[in-house]
């Protein structure tokens, strides 16, 4: 295995586990892959399908972080319960792909 099936790997795993965690009634996820190749998390408010977000896992200085698509981090892998809060909060504000000014 390469060091970039490696990493894909890595990050497959930790979406995926955060996938679980957000499958709700009211929230569709699915881990699919970018052009590149590189895992991603679809999240789709069921209810408002409009409302979508892409969630990424990536190691920064030796730690794994999920991170919204416009590269702004949301919490270490070992805190899920940050992560599923600072998703669920997005998607409860009724915004779409929040990025900075």
């Amino acid at each position: 295995m390469t060091t970039m099936d490696g990493v894909a790997t890595a990050a497959a795993r930790h979406l995926h586990l955060l996938g679980d965690h957000l499958q709700t009634r009211d929230l569709h996820t699915r881990v699919g892959s970018t052009h590149s190749g590189l895992p991603q998390l679809i999240l789709v408010r069921t209810a408002v399908p409009t409302l979508s977000e892409i969630v990424y896992a990536a190691e920064r200085a030796g730690t794994w972080w999920f991170w919204w698509s416009w590269a702004e981090p949301i919490a270490p892998v070992t805190d899920l319960t940050t992560a599923i809060t600072r998703i669920h909060r997005l998607f409860a504000s009724g915004a779409r792909r929040r990025r900075p000014a």
